[in-house]
């Protein structure tokens, strides 16, 4: 739970979760998604926090590893082999970071959306440098807002300008992206250079 003292670690061994701010009016900001492999609470975990920073809530059908924290960073400094794989985890989770900043930043709500779909492409995307290019986790249109802050209401009408111009298609909560519409309609290239999607990662990082 948001802002309790964690008694151990976790780490994905199957299923998505969602981190989401929740203010204590019960609004909700999706910050990221973490996947197999991950560590969860990751600022607690390196002792940069004594409490957790956002809410985790199962995105899909999860299972989990149970660590303890002493048993994690023993592994660290112990381990190379498995300190080397957080460092990639973690600098593939500050790539995420900045791209999701950067849809959060853009003035309006076009740009919102046409590069939440650029980010969850290069995140989460069967393979970032296809032409079409389908969105691995399933999201509802309420899910979309929250990624991008925009109301539901608002990303309802920005979608369905994207389907009439054929950028995004839609089926059974899955969505798929044109890239080279995509591209044509941002201001930024729409692949700085990303090979493969976050999902794509070596997610054998518990050795035992």
């Amino acid at each position: 739970m948001q802002y309790e003292i964690p008694r151990c670690l976790y780490c994905i061994k199957r299923g998505i979760v969602e981190e989401t701010n929740l203010t204590h009016s019960g609004c909700q900001q999706t910050i990221c998604f973490d996947i197999v492999g991950d560590i969860i609470p990751k600022c607690w975990a390196f002792s940069r926090t004594s409490k957790t920073l956002f809410e985790y809530r199962a995105f899909s059908d999860c299972e989990l590893y149970v660590i303890r924290k002493e048993e994690f960073l023993s592994q660290l400094s112990d381990n190379p082999t498995f300190a080397y794989k957080m460092l990639s985890r973690t600098i593939r989770s500050l790539i995420s970071a900045n791209l999701h900043i950067d849809v959060l930043e853009k003035p309006n709500v076009e740009s919102k959306i046409l590069y939440a779909f650029r980010c969850l492409c290069l995140l989460y995307g069967s393979h970032p440098l296809d032409k079409l290019v389908k969105i691995q986790i399933p999201f509802t249109q309420q899910e979309i807002a929250d990624f991008s802050g925009l109301t539901r209401e608002t990303t309802n009408i920005e979608l369905n300008k994207l389907k009439k111009a054929g950028i995004v298609t839609y089926n059974h909560k899955y969505y798929s992206v044109d890239t080279e519409k995509l591209s044509a309609v941002i201001d930024d290239e729409y692949n700085p250079g990303i090979p493969e999607n976050i999902l794509h990662l070596d997610t054998h990082l518990i050795t035992r």
